[in-house]
């Protein structure tokens, strides 16, 4: 026995972290870990587990099951007491498990534990740690988090985490809330002296960044407030919200591009419902809410750029604190989400990206505030000057002057909202069905070969679906054309809630509808055509004073195969699965 000892203690040492007497603070070590989906794992299950081994500094992504790590210390110093720290505050269960004297210890240092009821009072996770020297000991971390599974472990010893010079991070956060603080009184006096809306939604922005910042952190603990697993992401949609709402004042988006108005003012109201979703932990919001997040900063980055090309705003400094902030926010929700590793870099460069945007917004506001003043003084200057050039020329050649001016104007505004009133209706008569507004067949045939080709050439998957509404006729002969147009119109918006902006969707026939799916997995695929019979069963079709009428469909799907040679055979063959799916008894899916 004593030989296989030494032969499984020096392999112990290896797997494990030695601690000696030249370091007092460790980093960026190797950690075992362990994913449990179920959930259902206890602590006398785990120390017969399959670990894998993988950094201490790490991140698994959006997650709902629990995350157990394994740490062996062994104690080649002359002190006994140590400090094993984690980063993150935002774990809601993050418990160590010794074994002593054959039972199992738990201390608890999760979101939910009280900062007084912690063996540390830290609001990151902390743990005391005793190994007498030449000694070894094995620890068991259980962890869940409602956001991202990521963080870092780091190991102090004793005088070394209670140093005062210690550097936390959290002083830091506490630095940026301190100074957001002091850029909101700033602007309460701009807003004092210009009474304008824009500084108004700015300093609404810098509460809300307050707030997100004192989540993020977990400051707000020290209050001994109840702890917000889902505060993260339900303050990040928020001042998300904000953002928007200011960035629509300041590119004056109403007057200037009055779509991306109307688009904006559609992203605000999708943060404010994802704020409440996220807020009543519906599933999933928190990562819908990171994709959509990028998908709107990559358009303001566009509209921005748009605005500043063709008005030539003062645009200087909000393109530069986009340009620093977005790609160190892209990093954080990278890592948050596991795409890309977690390190010093990629977790923490978005303070400095934060820091150096406001800096920008400031200075952007100050900017504002002057030209908003300059134009002042300017418009004043040109009144006198317009009052003087009225008393030397007479007021009736002025008035004539004018009034041709304008006629001429409107002839020609007339005349250009003419033109491009009929280039748009020839454009949709020549693209789009005149019932549902969806593509029209040979639009979407003109375009097939080229998205054939697209399929090929980059090596992307492509699925076609094949959709036809059961019984139609019946129901035009049964209720008149009038409400068979209502079921078709009806049909078009169920689809259209389910695409995506790759995917083309067209009315292929009388009560048939095509869609191309490209670059899509199957299973995608499947879902989507799932999700849309199961939608098209709950609509329900107003008529007269009767019951509602119900439509069902048959759908028919297939995949790009290698020995396919154009669009027409993959139609063909979606075609064929639809009507297989209506000798099944309609109503369901067929996969060719």
């Amino acid at each position: 026995m004593k030989y296989i000892l030494l032969i499984l203690l020096p392999l112990h040492l290896l797997m494990g972290l030695n601690i000696e007497n030249s370091q007092e603070h460790y980093t960026h070590f190797k950690i075992f870990s362990l994913y449990d989906s179920s959930n259902k794992l206890k602590i006398e299950d785990i120390p017969t587990q399959n670990f894998k081994k993988g950094p201490s500094q790490f991140t698994y992504g959006y997650l709902e099951g629990t995350r157990w790590f394994k740490l062996s210390l062994n104690n080649h110093a002359d002190k006994s007491h140590f400090i094993l720290s984690f980063t993150e505050p935002l774990w809601k269960e993050f418990d160590l498990y010794t074994l002593k004297n054959g039972q199992w210890e738990i201390t608890q240092a999760g979101l939910f534990t009280p900062l007084k009821n912690r063996n540390i009072r830290d609001i990151n996770p902390a743990f005391s740690i005793n190994i007498a020297p030449g000694e070894s000991q094995t620890l068991y971390i259980k962890g869940r988090s409602s956001s991202s599974q990521l963080g870092a472990f780091e190991l102090y010893s004793a005088d070394a985490y209670f140093n005062p010079t210690r550097f936390n991070l959290i002083d830091v956060y506490l630095f940026f809330i301190i100074f957001l603080a002091v850029i909101i009184f700033f602007n309460l006096y701009l807003f004092s002296a210009r009474r304008e809306k824009l500084y108004l939604l700015y300093i609404g922005y810098l509460f809300s960044l307050i707030i997100w910042f004192s989540v993020k952190s977990g400051l707000y603990l020290i209050l001994d407030t109840e702890a917000w697993d889902q505060g993260l992401h339900t303050t990040g949609a928020l001042f998300i919200l904000l953002l928007t709402l200011f960035s629509q004042e300041f590119l004056e988006l109403k007057k200037r591009f009055h779509l991306m108005h109307k688009v904006f003012s559609s992203f605000a109201l999708i943060f404010f419902l994802l704020a409440i979703a996220i807020a009543l932990e519906i599933p999933y919001t928190p990562l819908i809410f990171n994709l959509i997040s990028s998908v709107f900063f990559t358009l303001l980055l566009f509209v921005s750029i748009k605005v500043y090309r063709q008005w030539h705003l003062e645009m200087r400094y909000y393109l530069l604190a986009l340009f620093v902030y977005m790609p160190t926010m892209g990093m954080l929700t990278l890592t948050f989400n596991g795409l890309i590793p977690n390190t010093d870099i990629t977790r923490y460069a978005f303070l400095l990206g934060s820091f150096v945007k406001i800096i920008f917004f400031n200075a952007l506001m100050i900017s504002h505030y002057h030209i908003v003043f300059k134009e002042k003084i300017r418009l004043q200057e040109e009144s006198i000057k317009l009052k003087e050039e009225k008393e030397r020329v007479l007021e009736g050649e002025i008035d004539t002057q004018m009034q041709e001016l304008q006629e001429k104007n409107k002839a020609l505004t007339q005349k250009t909202q003419e033109l491009e009133s009929v280039q748009e209706n020839l454009r949709l008569q020549a693209t789009t069905d005149p019932l549902t507004g969806l593509y029209n067949r040979r639009y979407l045939l003109g375009i097939a070969g080229r998205v054939f080709d697209n399929a090929l050439r980059y090596a992307h998957s492509l699925s076609v679906i094949m959709i036809d509404l059961d019984n139609f006729k019946q129901i035009n002969d049964t209720y008149g054309h009038a409400l068979g147009d209502e079921v078709l119109i009806n049909c078009a918006k169920v689809l259209q809630n389910d695409m995506r902006s790759s995917d083309l969707l067209a009315r292929y026939g009388g009560e048939e509808f095509l869609i191309f799916v490209p670059n899509t997995p199957v299973q995608e695929v499947l879902e989507l055509a799932d999700r849309i019979l199961k939608n098209s069963e709950q609509e329900k079709i107003p008529f007269a004073n009767e019951a509602p009428l119900s439509y069902t469909m048959s759908i028919g799907i297939t995949h790009l195969q290698e020995n396919d040679l154009n669009m027409e055979q993959l139609i063909n063959r979606a075609d064929k699965a639809m009507y297989l799916a209506k000798s099944k008894g309609k109503n369901c899916i067929e996969v060719l």
